[in-house]
């Protein structure tokens, strides 16, 4: 039992300064990672870059850690809230107050990156009784002055400097001291506390803080038989308040490396293998020294001349020596041309510790044989050391002194092959606050995955977001829910229904104030020059009606319908509508002396004007883009296929049909236009699913254009899905949309096209290939049906190219979630709760 160790080394907290017994002063702060995950190797290049500059600025002495904790549940309900008021929302403080159970079931986790370097001593005179390890009496610190403690924050800042801002590192509060020893103490046991995610204000702690326990090595306690102690490399950690429900724990650390080095990017990120276990709880700790080149080739030269000597002392000898002692020179003399060829490296000398805890020896030890049964995979030996593991254990508490495990442990590399673990990165996805629409599936912790549709826009970002993937993988289930949540938070939206059954339609019922327009059967007027203001009403009714009525604007009766659609020519002639127009050109058609243009213009309007009744009816009300929601079915409308609309000679071959639907799908999201992208207060989406009407064509495009460029500076943004991004996500809906969302496809041409629109190298990842098209949400069982928990499986790239995958929830509401469920009508009653397999 380790009552006489002094494991935990601090005197007292000053914000995120620790004294320690040893008068050791250091400097704590939270790291942010970097995106890794499936991107680009030029990105992991630049973010191996940054972990270069970071060692080679570093003290030595220098800790950093990655500790695996639970997310406060209360602490992700609050990033739902954020920037939303309750108060005008009531519907969706009922829908995050429903989250709170689905949260908790869920369990995520996070991981928590912390660096702690020495940034100076003190010797504050500290009694004896102090220095016991959990001492009751604090240390005198009365001889450290405030100018000590700046001249301490200043070192910090000063390292900080050199190492640059990439981490975005941030002073811990003192709270965060005691929390990480309890994580310690309670290691993957029922009483591990939830992670402090929010930094608090700075205070101060005293020693006295900290709870006592007893390290038992080998788990001693445990056996009957006194007489042959345990040799299992184990440590027991009992608290003596709770000795009910101890921790076992087992330090691991690399025996050895791949002897011929490990390829970056692919083969050097040995910690991300440690995620993904399980009932236990995983930790990490590296604690580095680095020394400059000069020192290093110093070295070299000392090493190479004593090399020589024992080839000289065993020149005569037949053995294997002489073969091992050349071997051994040539990897020297490789070495030392590294340093004299990169002037910027140093050489690190780092102790890896992987902490794995569990609450009983069996699930611990089942998770060490799983870990190293992993890392044999990568060529990397993991050992447990007997007689070392408090040792180890106590390297990963922040101001430790050394001790000799850290040496025994110990593996020298150069600084750009230590960058190459990168230790310091993340697979999160997603924004930092906003509502829950997932969960990561890529990370192995569950974290939720926020989308703050409504808060990206407030924060001067782009909200857009663009959808793929085959039918009844899950992208029209993603737009409404993604809809569903703009409603509750106070927005609108409007979207464009192409299905048979009515599915938006269906959704709508669910909403107050929702408006369902048939565009075959209409009761409201789409009519422009009765929608739209009468300064912007005919240019908008120009963009509208000359490609419907085949006509050039420069043509004969093009340039007539254009002069009669000036603000002078409406004046002029009265025209308040559509039905007015087509009354003007039949009477000028008949007066003498007009030229024939008028005829021409006449009798195309003619062939239009008794088909659209929505364009042409003066009885019908005006479409009001004001309502909660705005569902346009256009199931009976016929429109071209992608392959219509991009080849010339099949475009102007298009039957009238056709081009009726074209102009009416334009004029929806030119109405939603106008409607949205204006300073009016409130988020507005404008939904399509079926993007190649909107892209292919010029109007679509500059209204998909507008929305992508400037929804963010009006409250509003575009979601668009297709089966195709390679042909219906061109221009503005590739290069402008940040958020994209690619759910399965089995098909192997638009596997690849959906997977190179979001971002992926597949020369690099070609294993992805196979993952979308047959782990993603895959038809397994009686019926090819999907089961319950893997629907809604997809990749994700969020606004900052973050690359991942995650599953989708659906709304914590049952009413809700059976809303928005694509098959209205059915006998399916089945509610999506987001529970894991």
């Amino acid at each position: 039992m380790a009552f006489d160790r002094d494991l935990q080394p601090t005197v007292a907290i000053r914000g995120n300064l620790q004294f320690t017994h040893s008068g050791l002063v250091t400097a704590t702060y939270f790291i942010t990672p970097l995106g890794y995950g499936l991107r680009k190797a030029s990105d992991k290049f630049d973010v191996k870059a940054a972990h270069h500059a970071l060692i080679n600025s570093l003290p030595n002495g220098s800790l950093l850690l990655g500790i695996q904790a639970g997310l406060n549940t209360l602490d992700v309900l609050s990033k739902m809230v954020e920037g939303v008021d309750l108060d005008e929302s009531e519907s969706y403080a009922i829908e995050v107050v429903a989250a709170y159970e689905r949260v908790r079931a869920i369990g995520p986790q996070t991981r928590i990156f912390l660096l702690s370097m020495p940034v100076g001593s003190a010797n504050p005179g500290m009694s004896g009784l102090a220095r016991m390890w959990r001492g009751a009496t604090p240390a005198d610190l009365s001889g450290v002055t405030r100018a000590d403690i700046e001249g301490y924050e200043e070192k910090a800042a000063e390292i900080l400097s050199r190492i640059g801002g990439e981490f975005d590192p941030v002073p811990v509060p003192a709270a965060l001291f005691q929390w990480l020893w309890e994580h310690y103490l309670s290691r993957g046991a029922a009483g591990d506390p939830v992670a402090p995610t929010r930094v608090g204000a700075l205070d101060d702690v005293t020693a006295a803080v900290f709870r006592s326990a007893a390290l038992d090595e080998g788990a001693q306690t445990d056996s009957g038989r006194r007489l042959r102690p345990s040799f299992v490399p184990v440590i027991k950690v009992v608290q003596p308040d709770f000795e009910f429900r101890p921790s076992y724990q087992a330090m691991l650390t690399p025996h050895s490396f791949p002897y011929a080095g490990m390829t970056f990017p692919g083969g050097s990120e040995f910690l991300n293998v440690i995620e993904g276990l399980g009932d236990v709880t995983v930790d990490w700790g590296i604690r580095v020294s680095t020394r400059p080149a000069e020192q290093v080739l110093k070295n070299n030269e000392t090493n190479l001349r004593r090399l020589g000597e024992q080839m000289d002392q065993r020149d005569q000898e037949v053995s294997f020596a002489q073969n091992t002692l050349m071997s051994k020179a040539q990897m020297l003399g490789e070495y030392n041309t590294h340093f004299e060829v990169n002037g910027g490296e140093s050489e690190v000398s780092f102790t890896t510790v992987i902490a794995v805890g569990g609450s009983s020896r069996e699930a611990t030890m089942d998770a060490v044989n799983l870990l190293k049964r992993r890392y044999r995979r990568f060529q990397v030996e993991l050992t447990a050391p007997l007689g070392a593991q408090v040792d180890l254990w106590s390297m990963m508490v922040p101001g430790s002194p050394h001790r000799r495990a850290f040496d025994d442990f110990a593996h020298i590399v150069p600084s750009d092959m230590w960058a190459g673990f990168v230790p310091f990165t993340s697979s999160q996805i997603g924004d930092d606050s906003g509502p829950v629409i997932g969960v990561n599936l890529m990370s192995g912790h569950f974290e939720p995955i926020h989308f703050g549709i409504m808060e990206a826009a407030l924060h001067d970002l782009s909200a857009s977001f663009a959808v793929t993937g085959e039918l009844g993988s899950g992208k029209s289930y993603l737009l409404k829910l993604i809809a569903a949540l703009v409603n509750d938070m106070g927005g609108q939206f409007l979207a464009i229904d192409r299905s048979q059954v009515g599915e938006w339609e269906h959704f709508a019922s669910a909403i107050d104030d929702a408006v369902v327009i048939d565009l075959a059967n209409p009761t409201v007027s789409l009519d422009p020059l009765r929608l739209f203001d009468p300064r912007i009403a005919g240019e908008r009714t120009l963009d509208s009606i000359l490609p419907l009525l085949d006509l050039s604007p420069t043509s004969g009766a093009g340039a007539a319908a254009s002069s009669l659609l000036t603000p002078r020519g409406i004046a002029e002639h009265r025209i308040h509508s559509l039905v007015d127009l087509f009354q003007v050109v039949l009477r000028l058609r008949d007066t003498p002396g007009i030229g024939d243009e008028y005829a021409d213009l006449a009798s195309r309007l003619g062939t239009v004007a008794d088909r659209v009744p929505v364009l042409f009816n003066p009885k019908l009300a005006t479409l009001r883009l004001d309502a909660a929601a705005t569902v346009i079915r256009s199931h009976q409308v016929a429109l071209p296929s992608a392959e219509e609309l991009t080849t010339p000679h099949l475009y102007n071959r298009l039957p009238l049909t056709k081009r009726l639907g074209t102009a009416l799908y334009e004029l929806v999201g030119v109405a939603a236009r106008e409607a949205f992208l204006r300073d009016n207060g409130r988020f507005g989406l404008l939904i399509g699913d079926e993007a190649h009407h909107f892209t292919q064509t010029q109007v679509g495009a500059a209204v998909t254009s507008d929305f992508s460029r400037d929804g963010r500076k009006h409250l509003a943004a575009i979601g668009l899905a297709s089966h195709d991004p390679a042909t219906d996500f061109q221009g503005a809906a590739h290069n402008l949309i940040p958020n994209r969302f690619v759910f399965r496809q089995r098909d192997e041409v638009l596997a690849r096209n959906s997977l190179e629109w979001l971002g992926v190298d597949l020369e690099e990842a070609p294993y992805l290939l196979q993952i979308l098209r047959e782990e993603t949400s895959p038809p397994i069982g009686p019926g090819r049906q999907v089961p319950e928990e893997r629907r809604g499986e997809m990749f994700m790239r969020d606004a900052l190219n973050r690359i991942g995958r995650g599953k989708i929830l659906g709304p914590a509401r049952p009413e809700r979630a059976a809303a928005i469920t694509s098959t209205p009508g059915s006998a399916r009653t089945a509610i999506v709760q987001g529970r894991m397999d």
